[in-house]
């Protein structure tokens, strides 16, 4: 009999998972947080990994082998097993549960097991245990399915005792393992099992009796590192491969108030440095371990035994590459140093804030001064670094996060993540969320100086705005990945532009909701950026036009961050449409444009010209010296681009026309964020603004050529009058599209005739005032007519 077979880690479906957080709602905060983590290919949700795996496959066939983030063995499944294997009890084990599950089949179908563990370290949902679960059920009957780990213990303050029963029997296993640690719990169990004795003697467990799980006794328990060192001896060196991670302490020494860990893993506990050389010898031994992940939450603390540690890893001249997590207050010039002649690749480096008032509220013991002299260092010294940090715990205010912004752009740490705070009930800040206005939990919260909304919005900002860092998507590629993928043969310059290329796709999705497919070109870029085994760079300018946000931002509150203008047609008196509603479309004549007293190339300035002559009509019938026209000037998939006007009446059509023609030039050059800045009112009250009425359009377009509809619904759902113009070799032909409800068809082909009348005039008297325009609608003809006829028509 097997006593224990140990479930490894489960990558479960990421489509599956996708579509769990989406059902809480596509503006929850969780699933804003994981957007940034994925895009949309072949009709289903792909993370970085997978879109690189994919395209690396198809480029190098059956010869490949997928790569995946998971790539090594489990390190609880190194640990559980020599742990058992120590104490006598037969083990078997199953290291990725979704790349295995045919050799689990025939384990469960053939072996005999008593016990099944399955181990939830990265999990933060119960879905992929409901997966392993159901998949042992389906192919054993009467093994007993154990689970334990960081996620069931940190249930335990979550949820009361009527929905924490209700979350075992939904996740369906006979025993849960409530400890910190659980390995003694699980051991007791085996033995009670087999002696077929009663589990209400095993501490720290809830055992399925009947239709409920009971709650046995809690105790500390404690297992010392070195007393149970892996013993690497108990698998097949080929399992073990390259990559290794090892644990050399646990818990952490500090009380960060955004953080449970300490409260979770109890009292911090250190091995001496003679232990880690003893386990670092082993590992050598081995013959195929190239790269080495210690997981300490703190491996630099404390400072003289790190340093310790680093002389010895020196001295023996492994000749592994290393990473780990780095406190920058707890180092110095030295240490930095010795780590490069270390063999250290890359450090995680928890910044969580470039505010020093908000690393005082979250318990930080480090300071922005402290990392603007790591960071350095570390480069220098050929170290990578990655600044995570987090948005929106209490206190966090606009100007924080632009601290932490300002931080990022300075430092320029190699890679960087925002996250979005998260609200958890067993973190010191929890005791304190009266004095902050703490309400909600998880991802969904809010406090006196901001909510989760506001926060996932300026998370946004951050990921399309820094520049002198790249974006390191989590879920699925981790920093560890960076150094996987150079094992596999990517350069860092390859990795940071594959990044870079799929960066820039979710740059895409968040910068035109609307649109559906992936940029042919920019999915060229990406293409080619995971091809990495060819010679050929991949063209990057389709992923440039993503740059220079902060360029688009001045510019755009420059031009709307004053009095916002009001809209002409929101004027209208005693309407009660709707502004979703489908437009119709009249087309009406216009005279063969000439250009008598105009110089005018048709290719370049006809668009500009008709613009300002809609911009002069406009102010003839409603009176406004400030217009905004969403126009497009037929940029094919380029998105529209708001064109603030402000015809006055005392201004020559020639002199308006030029300013339309310096602010088309101008916008054009920013407009791929214009629309992403100004329709999100969230974004601009960072700046005190409020978001400009967007409902009239303007198109301009060559014919047989079809603007994409529906790049930014959010504008396009609210146009109520739209001035088509299409252009056929030198003929144009005009049409108004517009909300019925809002404007009979009379009246749109009267303003036709109007728009001809400006362009007759203006072609022959460009210096003519646009106060003295005449309108002529070809049915009136003295200055009071059309005075009436504007007044009756056009009361906005």
């Amino acid at each position: 009999m097997i006593d224990c077979l140990i479930i490894g880690f489960n990558d479960s479906s990421f489509e599956e998972y996708e579509a769990m957080v989406r059902s809480m709602g596509v503006e929850s905060g969780a699933y804003r947080d994981l957007s940034l983590a994925f895009i949309d290919y072949e009709g289903k949700p792909q993370r970085s990994m997978d879109i690189l795996s994919h395209f690396y496959l198809e480029n190098n066939g059956e010869k490949a082998k997928p790569l995946h983030n998971a790539d090594f063995l489990w390190p609880v499944v190194t640990y559980l097993t020599t742990y058992l294997a120590r104490r006598g009890h037969s083990y078997d084990y199953v290291n990725l549960f979704h790349l295995e599950k045919e050799k689990l089949r025939e384990k469960l179908q053939h072996e005999d097991i008593l016990t099944i563990a399955i181990t939830t370290t990265l999990y933060v949902s119960p879905y992929p245990i409901l997966e392993i679960i159901s998949f042992i059920r389906e192919h054993n009957k009467t093994a007993q399915i154990l689970v334990g780990g960081p996620f069931i213990h940190g249930q335990i303050k979550d949820h009361d005792e009527v929905s924490l029963q209700r979350l075992f029997k939904m996740i369906g296993a006979d025993i849960y393992v409530i400890s910190q640690e659980g390995e003694a719990a699980l051991v007791n169990i085996i033995r009670t099992l087999k002696n077929r004795g009663n589990l209400d003697n095993v501490d720290n467990i809830a055992y399925r009796s009947g239709e409920k799980y009971i709650r046995t006794a809690e105790s500390i328990e404690s297992n010392p590192l070195e007393e149970n060192m892996v013993d690497y001896a108990l698998f097949p060196s080929n399992e073990i491969g390259e990559f290794v991670s090892l644990r050399t302490a646990k818990s952490c020494p500090f009380s960060c108030a955004f953080c449970g860990f300490p409260q979770r893993a109890g009292k911090y506990k250190y091995e001496s440095v003679e232990l880690v050389e003893g386990e670092l010898n082993r590992l050598r031994d081995i013959g195929t371990v190239t790269t080495l992940t210690f997981l300490d939450d703190t491996f630099n603390v404390p400072k003289e035994r790190f340093k310790e540690i680093l002389r010895m890893m020196i001295r023996n001249q492994y000749g592994f590459k290393w990473n780990s997590f780095y406190r920058s207050d707890h180092g110095d010039e030295e240490a930095i140093e010795l780590m490069g002649k270390a063999g250290c690749e890359g450090v995680f480096l928890g910044v969580e804030s470039g505010s020093d008032q908000m690393l005082l509220r979250m318990n930080k013991t480090a300071r922005q001064k402290h990392y603007l002299k790591a960071i350095p260092l570390l480069k220098a010294a050929g170290v990578s670094t990655h600044a995570n940090v987090i948005v929106g715990f209490p206190g966090e205010t606009y100007e924080t996060v632009q601290e932490t912004v300002d931080f990022i752009e300075q430092a320029k740490p190699d890679f960087f993540r925002a996250q979005l705070w998260y609200a958890d009930p067993v973190t010191p800040i929890w005791e304190k969320r009266d004095q902050y206005g703490v309400k909600g939990t998880a991802f969904n919260w809010s406090h006196n100086t901001m909510d989760f909304e506001t926060a996932c919005d300026l998370i946004d900002k951050m990921f399309v705005s820094i520049e002198n860092s790249i974006w390191l998507p989590q879920n699925g590629f981790e920093q560890w990945s960076t150094f996987y993928l150079q094992r596999k043969g990517m350069t860092v310059e390859q990795i940071k532009t594959f990044l870079k290329c799929f960066n820039a796709v979710i740059k895409q999705k968040l910068t035109f909701p609307g649109k559906k497919e992936i940029d042919p070109k920019l999915f060229e870029s990406l293409k080619q950026s995971c091809e990495f085994d060819r010679s050929e760079r991949p063209d990057m300018s389709p992923v440039e036009i993503f740059t220079g946000y902060e360029r688009a931002r001045k510019y755009w509150l420059g031009e709307f961050g004053g009095d916002v203008p009001a809209s002409h047609i929101e004027l209208l008196a005693d309407h009660e449409g709707t502004a979703v509603e489908e437009r119709t479309r009249t087309s009406f004549p216009v005279c063969s444009l000439v250009s008598n007293g105009l110089s005018l190339r048709p290719e370049e300035d006809w668009p500009t010209f008709i613009l300002a002559a809609f911009g002069a009509l406009l102010l003839r019938l409603n009176g406004q010296e400030d217009v905004t026209v969403v126009s497009s000037f037929d940029e094919g998939e380029q998105p529209p681009l708001p064109l603030r006007l402000r015809p006055s009446w005392s201004s020559t059509f020639a002199e308006f026309l030029q300013s339309v023609r310096q602010k088309a030039v101008h916008g054009t050059a920013q407009r791929t964020y214009a629309l992403h800045i100004l329709t999100n009112p969230l974004r601009l009250a960072e700046y005190g603004c409020k978001p400009p009425i967007l409902d009239l359009g303007f198109t301009y377009s060559e014919a047989g050529r079809k603007h994409e509809a529906g790049l930014y619904p959010e504008v396009d759902n609210k146009l109520k009058l739209v001035l088509n113009v299409t252009r056929d070799a030198d003929e144009l032909s005009f049409a108004f599209s517009y909300m019925k409800s809002w404007f009979k068809e009379e009246t749109i082909v009267r303003l036709g005739s109007y728009l001809d009348s400006i362009f007759k005039e203006v072609a022959i008297n460009p210096t003519v005032m646009i106060g003295e325009i005449v309108l002529d609608s070809g049915e009136r003809e003295s200055d009071s007519a059309i005075e009436q006829d504007a007044n009756e028509a056009f009361n906005f």
